[in-house]
């Protein structure tokens, strides 16, 4: 699935894209993976944020929320219709974070059929 992964960021057809968090020194202090996607809903292409991840060591330095709010600009620049995300229940440290960028969540339930 790495080599999938890497192969889809690499392509600039590819609806897969990342952001990549870097401190002054280049190390990666985190990343996040979404994908753009039309709807039927409206015109615009909407954003799901799959994947965010703030290395273990740069955790509460507001990494998490810089990613999240350079895809919020480059959602307003680009013209999508929305940014959206899921959490689990349990994750607590993650779920102040969105609480703090954000309304909250919309009330939906995702349910899952494995294929």
């Amino acid at each position: 699935m790495t080599t999938t992964l890497w192969a889809r960021l690499q392509d600039p057809n590819s609806a897969v894209k990342a952001l990549v968090a870097r401190d002054a020194a280049g190390r990666i202090m985190g990343f996040c993976h979404y994908v753009l996607h039309p709807n039927t809903w409206g015109t615009s292409l909407i954003c799901y944020l799959e994947d965010l991840f703030t290395d273990p060591a740069s955790r509460g330095q507001g990494v998490g929320r810089a990613l999240i709010e350079r895809l919020v600009v480059l959602g307003r620049e680009q013209g999508w219709g929305r940014v959206y995300w899921h959490t689990q229940e349990t994750n607590a440290t993650a779920r102040r974070l969105y609480d703090s960028v954000t309304d909250g969540a919309d009330g939906f339930v995702r349910y899952v059929i494995r294929l």
